[in-house]
């Protein structure tokens, strides 16, 4: 419309012809009817929204209903409504028109494309004018929080390394932990602790036997969730697919696992602000673990090795720690290794970066973790987890397990 307003006007003033100035005359007009109609469609309107549930997964759609209602005598029509923030935009309705005082309502469904905690969303009511040449907008102001939960992915074979936990496919609820009870003995297997070594049977044997216990209730799990910003990648180019979703991922469906098997579990997050949940196995204490996973964000600020020390004030002989991380580096191996001689089952996960385009790769910190004994395991972009986390990612030559390779990174812990 401008730019035929623009070429009629250049005829009209150059050949001086009433035709083409009564031609544009009429653009103008329809311009300023245009721009009126759409700004006055916007005025004396009320718009809310309501949720049937303030709570979601990462994935699924959440229930609401939009309701808008004209408050003047002038009709409406032309609108549309959509959502202007959250976890999607998606138009929620479409050529709406009302008369006075009617009230308009309709079903939403919100789909949940990223987790996160949104406060403050907005809701944005766009006007049009018939002719189409205007395009304003409202936005409203949706004062109802929600929360988006991280995707959890069922781990029915999660490797009893986590937490001594058994397969679904076992009756009994028989957990391997350290007590006065001892139930059998088995060959070694990469990450038993060395405290369950039973010498005489090794001697006897000619390999490493260790002693299998029955659990008590007193056993407790740790997640350690790594959010350096340091330590991740694609966060910048990708908001989804990047080491912090899938490391978020990882965390939530090991605390999930662990606490459907009614076990205590805590979590500790060094995101910008640290996060350390002494464990409990309350539903409380699920919601609270879930909610914390939903809002971290890798802006953390304290390494990883720091933050390990910062943790093993809070840990015994009878905790088991899981650390989910993406890091390259290896200095925060050294901790590990102490607290797993301090009797604490530690296991690692390994968040490969190299699977979003990152051109390093995991080989340092997973040797260095092999080197060590640590239990290991690899998660890449597109794996299922229930697959990677049913065994080490490799296992540790007999050989190594003589402690001399431990030797080296307990020294500075002691």
């Amino acid at each position: 419309m401008v730019a035929l307003s623009l070429v009629v006007g250049f005829y009209a003033f150059g050949t001086g012809f009433d035709f083409f100035f009564r031609f544009l005359y009429v653009l103008l007009l329809l311009t300023g009817i245009g721009f009126v109609w759409a700004w006055l469609n916007l005025r004396g309107i009320d718009l809310s929204v309501t949720r049937d549930a303030n709570r979601g997964l990462v994935g699924s759609y959440l229930a609401g209903q939009v309701s808008i209602v004209n408050h003047t005598r002038l009709p409406k029509s032309w609108l549309e409504v959509a959502e202007a923030t959250g976890p999607s935009a998606s138009t929620s309705g479409r050529g709406l028109a009302l008369v006075r005082d009617q009230i308009r309502s309709w079903r939403i469904r919100t789909y949940l494309a990223k987790r996160g905690v949104y406060r403050s969303g907005q809701v944005r009511l766009i006007s049009q004018d018939p002719f189409g040449l205007f395009r304003l907008r409202r936005d409203f102001l949706d004062p109802h929080p929600y929360i988006v939960f991280p995707t959890v992915e069922p781990l029915p074979n999660l490797d009893a390394r986590f937490a001594g936990l058994p397969s679904d496919s076992r009756a009994t609820r028989h957990w391997e932990q350290i007590t006065t009870e001892v139930s059998s003995i088995r060959s070694y297997v990469e990450g038993d602790s060395m405290r369950r070594i039973h010498w005489p049977y090794t001697a006897r044997m000619g390999e490493l036997m260790v002693k299998e216990f029955d659990m008590g209730l007193s056993a407790e799990a740790w997640v350690l969730l790594d959010m350096d910003h340091t330590a991740h990648y694609g966060v910048e180019i990708d908001d989804v697919n990047n080491t912090e979703e899938l490391s978020v991922t990882v965390a939530a469906s090991i605390v999930d696992r662990l606490m459907d098997q009614t076990m205590p579990v805590g979590l500790a997050a060094n995101a910008d602000q640290e996060h350390i949940f002494r464990p409990d196995s309350s539903p409380e204490q699920r919601g609270r673990l879930m909610e914390t996973l939903a809002e971290v964000r890798a802006h953390g600020q304290r390494p990883l090795q720091d933050f390990i020390y910062d943790v093993r004030t809070h840990l015994n002989q009878y905790n088991t720690l899981t650390v989910v991380t993406p890091s390259v580096e290896t200095e925060w191996v050294a901790p590990l290794t102490y607290l797993r001689l301090q009797g604490v089952e530690v296991a690692v996960v390994l968040v490969d970066r190299s699977s979003f385009g990152s051109p390093t790769n995991m080989n340092v910190p997973l040797e260095a973790l092999s080197a060590n004994l640590i239990p290991t395991y690899i998660v890449r972009q597109g794996d299922v987890l229930n697959q990677t986390l049913q065994t080490p990612v490799r296992e540790i030559p007999r050989s190594w397990v003589g402690g001399a390779a431990l030797a080296g990174v307990t020294g500075d812990n002691e």
